[in-house]
């Protein structure tokens, strides 16, 4: 694409290429009537006639001719902006991001765009829903057993602290709008179209962070080497590995101020909603104006968020994975903090890595970009290892703070009673007894993960999925996590009808309750998707805790990483077991991060701390390297396997998983795709492996295979399966086919 090309004007009769919100690889030609105003230009939104129906997409190019027949151009319907809404970067991120990952441009432009801006019309009223005046248990009660869906939905109306948006409720209980519509007309449930902006969020405190008197030699090395090629201009991307409490958001804040002093912008990408808070009034503390995006918020909010940062209102950015997207202009910095999480994957068309992109844009950009994590992802270390990415190492913690002590509890002989070793549980009584703070981390919710039937050994299972009911206690339920149906917990084997059913394992549910049973003073509060409901709890509990007014925190994955809390002396990891042995390539990997992560919220003040790591397999290399803090010993043995197997950072993958209520139809469809593949790729460029079922062979009542491409190298094989992968999804409309480029889960 041509500078030139932003403001040409395509004069009376012209044509436009627009691509549309649609699976397929194409853009459409369409003839600007004469006089349409105003005039397109490459970048704009514009309303077509697509199929029927009217369509909004975006003007990728303005061209001279096109092989259409006339007869058969229709004319544009309507030009949406005054100006482009996408930049001539952003453009080129998205048309790449087509080509890698399998999708069409409209696709991958979507995945750029706010809501607001995907349709024509402009803002509309969020939605909110609350319990009618005088509604609670005895309506909810009526409701269980005879009108689920209904119950669920009031249930957790009843449970939240205030309104929660409609369109959030349905994607979490994953039900449709029919039983909300039910319950608004019995008069249970009122909702209320409310158009929400920025107001709430720019009124956030800014967190106090002062800027410290001293760097320490580790932060100064890596600012002075940001600061450097900051002044000199151009792109260089640096993989920044710091330990746990090393200081590196002050590294980052240094090198936004010189990036704000060379009149340029950055953008901040946190992997968890749950560190938006804290992170954002750090940097509005150092900064003032700085813009959000993540998920939580509202379509109205997202769009005010835009129009601050394009029109340079807000020079800063901090948000979660599509905030990547901000129309910054005259981008300076991308910093991806936390680099090795998953979150970063998009799990929806267009499956883009925003770490990957991330570099992508700052490359296109001119920019710098820092990749932030205590435990990189291997595809990054390699990267450094080749010097692809500068590596920047800071292995002291702040104030000469030392890392945490670690102590694995083998399960195999200290055997724990309920959820505590006698280990984690005299040390919380320590605690405790001091006035000091605890984090308990199991990454399971509910209480119960498996109900166990002793005469027929066997555990009780979804009807609709490949998982075991959960049971959650203060529902007395039992849940699929993975479908979110729900039903009374039984009182005998489904299977064989033999009374007795036992719990086992334990949920944060379960922790939580353990704490309170012998500890009955300790302040507890438990961070989960079952108690997160609103984005306004994370604030609340995270608050809370930072003033010292919780003891104890209890929770998921949500509280292991990038918290900075300096009265908290220990950390208890429940089990550390549960991701380690699950059928995927990173399940060793992923277990060291998050442990390495999770014990690095302890001893980040003037106290020491303390972790205790419960596991029946203390002598993996994953647990023990964490307990050790070695990162570097880790690494080594894992790329030694991953180089053998030529798995990524060695190779590359691409996953296709096809899924279809009818069993025959995956299979019959998979070893079609297998054949095709093998047929017209080269052996040595690319490897197919499958068709198989995939681990979660069965979900939400559809059956599921998958194969992988295996490409060794850099993956340059991957580029012909691409377009094979296309067009079979695109003439197989049944089952459904889903591609998924260097893929990061094999669930």
């Amino acid at each position: 694409m041509k500078q030139g090309e932003l403001l040409d004007s395509p004069g009376p009769g012209a044509l436009v290429r627009v691509a549309l919100n649609r699976p397929m690889r194409e853009e459409y030609t369409y003839f600007v009537p004469p006089g349409t105003e105003p005039e397109p230009r490459v970048g704009m939104r514009v309303a077509v006639s697509f199929a029927g129906r009217r369509e909004v997409g975006i003007v990728t190019e303005l061209p001279e001719e096109t092989d259409v027949p006339a007869s058969r151009l229709k004319p544009l319907s309507a030009v949406l902006d005054d100006e482009p809404v996408l930049d001539e970067q952003l453009l080129k991120l998205t048309r790449f991001m087509a080509s890698y990952y399998a999708c069409s441009w409209g696709e991958a432009l979507a995945a750029v765009l706010p809501a607001v801006l995907k349709r024509e019309g402009g803002r509309r009223k969020v939605v909110q829903l609350r319990p009618a005046e005088g509604v609670g248990q005895d309506q909810l009660a009526e409701l269980e057993d005879k009108h689920e869906a209904q119950f669920r939905v009031l249930r957790t109306l009843l449970e939240a602290s205030g309104p929660l948006e409609r369109n959030d409720l349905l994607r979490k209980l994953n039900v449709s709008l029919s039983p909300v519509q039910t319950l608004e007309r019995k008069g249970l449930v009122v909702s209320e179209r409310v158009e929400t902006g920025l107001d709430e969020l720019l009124a956030a405190p800014a967190a106090p962070r002062a800027k410290p008197d001293q760097l320490t030699p580790g932060q100064e090395e890596a600012v002075a080497a940001l600061n450097a090629r900051v002044q000199q201009g151009g792109f260089e991307a640096f993989l920044l590995r710091g330990v746990t409490g090393s200081g590196k958001t002050e590294v980052y804040l240094s090198v936004i101020e010189e990036v704000l002093a060379a009149g340029r912008g950055a953008i901040v990408l946190v992997p968890e909603i749950a560190l938006t808070p804290q992170t954002v009034g750090w940097f509005r503390g150092r900064f003032g104006q700085v813009a959000v995006l993540h998920s939580r918020m509202t379509d109205a909010q997202r769009h005010d968020a835009w129009r601050m940062i394009r029109s340079g209102e807000a020079r800063v950015v901090v948000g979660a994975r599509s905030a990547l997207f901000a129309p910054m202009p005259d981008l300076g910095i991308v910093i991806v903090d936390e680099e090795h999480e998953p979150s970063f994957k998009q799990g929806s068309t267009p499956r883009y890595h925003a770490r990957d992109m991330a570099v992508l844009r700052a490359r296109d950009a001119e920019a710098v970009c820092v990749l932030g994590s205590a435990t990189p992802s291997l595809e990054s270390w390699e990267n450094a290892r080749q010097g692809r990415y500068t590596l920047l190492t800071m292995d002291k913690r702040v104030h000469g703070g030392r890392l945490p002590s670690v102590e694995v509890v083998d399960l195999r002989v200290e055997k724990a009673d309920g959820p505590f070793s006698g280990p984690l549980e005299l040390a919380l009584k320590g605690v405790l007894e001091r006035g000091e703070q605890a984090i308990l981390f199991q990454n399971r919710r509910g209480f119960a993960p498996v109900l166990w039937c002793r005469a027929c050994r066997t555990a009780v299972r979804c009807a609709h999925c490949d998982a075991s009911l959960v049971f959650h206690k203060r529902h007395q339920r039992v849940v699929c996590h993975s479908c979110c149906e729900e039903q009374r917990t039984p009182t005998a084997c489904p299977s064989c009808t033999a009374p007795g059913l036992r719990f086992l394992g334990e949920g944060s549910e379960r922790v939580e309750e353990a704490v309170l049973a012998r500890f009955p003073a300790a302040r507890v509060a438990r961070m989960d998707s079952d108690t997160m409901h609103r984005r306004e709890d994370y604030e609340e509990v995270l608050g809370a805790f930072g003033r010292g007014e919780l003891d104890v925190l209890v929770g998921t994955q949500m509280i292991a990483k990038g918290l900075d809390f300096p009265r908290v002396t220990l950390v208890g990891i429940i089990s550390a077991d549960g991701s380690l042995h699950l059928p995927d390539l990173r399940a060793a990997e992923r277990t060291f991060q998050l442990l390495s992560q999770v014990a690095g919220r302890a001893g980040r003040g003037e106290l020491d701390g303390r972790i205790l790591i419960q596991t029946h397999t203390p002598e993996h290399p994953a647990i023990v390297q964490a307990a050790r803090h070695d990162y570097l010993t880790f690494a080594a043995g894992e790329m030694a396997l991953r180089e053998e197997l030529s798995y990524p950072p060695f190779g590359r993958l691409a996953r296709v998983v096809l899924e279809d209520e009818d069993a025959a139809r995956v299979d019959e469809a998979g070893n079609a795709l297998a054949a095709i593949l093998r047929e017209h790729l080269d052996p040595a460029q690319a490897q197919v492996l499958g068709p198989a079922p995939a681990p979660m062979a069965l979900l939400r009542g559809r059956h599921r295979s998958h194969l992988l491409i295996k490409a060794p190298g850099r993956g340059e094989g991957l580029a012909p399966a691409r377009a094979i992968l296309q067009t079979f999804a695109e003439r197989t409309p049944r089952p459904r086919v889903t591609i998924d480029v260097d893929p990061v889960s094999m669930l």
